[in-house]
């Protein structure tokens, strides 16, 4: 993690050592280790290496260039060796190496670059900052400025090190409870922002910051090669690269395992890269014991029998099992609070990569492989292609994808304008049909989010909500594009501060080779049929599948179900939850924010099985984690334990 800190204006030799020890301090604050720390001028710089030691910290410093400009850098390149090999630099100092990049090709360095990352470049003689996070995937970075500090750091905490207000920005915690992440430049406390991926953020003293894109995502050219075979073979060739970079510098490798068609393909690659004699522990979580396996139809409730079937067919593999004994929803909050300086909706169903992590470090691995980006690329279902088939006469494709369908008892006809003609129309049309359809059923999102519907008004959370268009119902995409903007409208949701923490608090670095720039601009630019054909989804993945998995997981239909044992988890610490909700209830403020009556019947109204209707367990699931992580989240930030 990185921290920075400028007083503007004040003299290079006042106290020039305290701010950043104090730095590095805040770095180390909750998790311990060692931070590296530097004062230059007036600048003063700290860094904590995941795995840090106090021989490394020590020795780190930030890289000063020629012209006088200062580098700082936290992450990896993927492409160090070639970047290096036209600037003549040495591939062994990533600051130096950026910085030089920089400035001999200004923001292009930024999409020459392939990797994760932050960078900060300091300017003394004309007192700017430059910051910046990678495409796709980056460690985060937030900022503070005003005329007397600019400050800057992978975490809050540090910025607060170094003399900022910790104040509560209620809009972002309120707009977070209703699953709008759309503001990709806000945080959770006032007058701290962050650097969205592919930006560049310029501040200079005296003057407005300046926000410029330099990546997008949705540029993509397309991509057309001579045939499925080949296809299929750089596909695999890019994912190859993928793991292989993402192993780079790591010595015990570890990878999350699920009964799908993502993370199988990267342990198997990861195996490639590894000596013969070498096992991968992998890691798997499914429901406690208890769990009635009532799930949603077309759901996998527990994936442990397909991983241990996979994992039969390739030996090297060493699997391990979590039911994520001890981990309950609101498991170690507080830590998070700390750790990242953020409350995002999605942390109150995070449990399960306690589980994970827990057991990647116990088995001595210091990174774990994900597969997150998987759905985004090589295996997305491939969904605009109803309407591209029917836009582009492609009629027998189009009635294969129709009738197909595998969880739809509609009539073909019925399934033509729902997939074909309703995503063309424009969103009040859907809505009044939607109305027509099911006029009892409230929306999803209603019903899974804690907010009192007076607060989601007079706080503008329901206003910025529609000004966004971010919705969680209606995924109706007219084209690839328009796929690709609906599932990213939200940016990563926080979920890169959710992965460092996860990362702070277990010391086991999180990769995702899915996430490598050069597979998913490749899968991003391929035509429909690589995801759509013949009536079956995901097609590319499947076909990448296919003498490496059992016949039965590379054709299965189902989706994995997380936290499936809800009713198990919550069902019992049900009275303390009621306990709480009740003491929300007599505080002024909690009680207007809140919906807590709705809250408390829906833990009062308990059922004895697992619903699989999400009208009627949306509240219990979800709603009831959000509302007591906002309340506790504000606590938090507001130093108040009296509950």
């Amino acid at each position: 993690m990185l921290a920075f800190a400028w007083p503007w204006g004040r003299p290079a030799d006042e106290g020039p050592q305290l701010l950043s020890q104090r730095l590095a301090s805040s770095l180390c604050a909750g998790i311990g280790g060692h931070a590296g720390s530097a004062s230059i001028g007036g600048l003063h710089f700290a860094y904590r290496e995941l795995r840090s030691s106090a021989a490394k910290s020590r020795s780190w410093k930030p890289s000063a260039m020629p012209s006088g400009r200062i580098a700082a850098f936290h992450g990896y390149f993927d492409n160090a060796a070639s970047i290096a090999a036209e600037m003549g630099a040495d591939p062994s100092n990533p600051a130096l190496l950026y910085g030089l990049a920089v400035e001999r090709w200004g923001d292009d360095a930024d999409r020459r670059i392939i990797g994760e990352y932050c960078a900060i470049i300091a300017d003394p003689d004309s007192e700017t900052l430059r910051l910046s996070r990678s495409p796709l995937r980056a460690p985060p970075l937030h900022y503070f400025h005003d005329e007397g500090l600019v400050a800057a750091s992978s975490v809050p905490r540090a910025i607060f090190a170094a003399g900022v207000e910790q104040r509560l920005n209620e809009e972002r915690l309120a707009d977070s409870a209703l699953l709008n992440f759309s503001d990709l430049e806000a945080t959770y406390f006032e007058k701290l922002f962050k650097v969205p991926t592919g930006h560049i953020v310029e501040l200079r003293r005296g003057r407005s910051r300046v926000l410029r894109q330099y990546y997008d995502l949705f540029a993509m050219p397309a991509v057309r090669l001579g045939g499925d075979a080949e296809y299929v073979a750089r596909a695999s060739e890019l994912l190859d690269d993928g793991v292989r970079t993402c192993l780079a510098g790591f010595q015990r490798p570890g990878a999350t395992l699920s009964a799908g068609l993502d993370s199988p393909q990267v342990a198997l690659r990861a195996l490639e890269c590894m000596a013969a004699d070498e096992a991968l522990p992998t890691f798997t979580f499914h429901p406690e014991t208890g769990y009635d396996e009532r799930v949603q139809e077309y759901f996998l409730g527990n994936e442990r029998p397909m991983v241990e079937a996979f994992a039969a067919m390739h030996p090297r593999l060493e699997p391990h099992f979590t039911a994520n004994e001890g981990y309950e929803h609101d498991y170690r909050w507080n830590d998070f609070f700390h750790l990242m300086g953020a409350a995002p909706s999605g942390l109150s169903n995070m449990y399960v990569f306690h589980g994970l992590l827990s057991g990647a470090a116990r088995e001595r691995c210091d990174v774990l492989l994900l597969a997150e980006w998987g759905n985004y690329t090589f295996s997305d279902k491939g969904e605009w292609g109803y309407v591209e088939y029917f836009l582009t006469g492609r009629w027998r494709q189009l009635w294969r994808a129709l009738t197909c369908i595998n969880n739809d008892d509609r009539s073909v006809f019925g399934r033509f304008l729902l997939r074909c003609l309703m995503p063309l129309m424009p969103d009040f049309v859907w809505s009044a049909a939607r109305k027509v359809a099911k006029p009892r059923h409230r929306s999803l999102l209603d019903l899974m989010q804690p907010l009192g519907s007076k607060y989601r008004k007079i706080s503008g959370a329901e206003r910025r909500l529609k000004q966004s268009g971010v919705g969680i119902e209606r995924y109706q995409p007219r084209n690839r594009r328009h796929a690709q903007k609906m599932l990213f409208m939200n940016g990563d949701a926080d979920a890169a501060e959710v992965y460092q923490a996860f990362e702070q608090m277990y010391g086991v670095a999180l990769r995702d080779p899915m996430a490598y720039r050069p597979f998913v601009e490749f899968c991003f630019g391929l035509p429909v049929e690589m995801f759509m054909r013949d009536g079956r989804t995901r097609w590319l993945a499947k076909e990448m599948a296919k003498g490496i998995m059992p016949e039965e997981q590379r054709t299965n239909r189902l989706n994995g179900r997380w936290d499936a044992d809800w009713l198990l988890r919550l069902g019992r610490r049900r009275s303390d939850l009621v306990a709480e909700l009740d003491r929300l209830a007599k505080d002024e403020r909690m009680a207007e924010m809140l919906d807590l009556p709705r809250l408390r019947a829906a833990l009062e109204d308990w059922p004895e099985d697992t619903e699989t209707d999400p009208q009627q367990f949306f509240a219990r699931e979800f709603a009831v984690p959000r509302g007591l992580l906002t309340a506790r989240f504000i606590d938090y930030v507001e130093g108040r334990n009296e509950r």
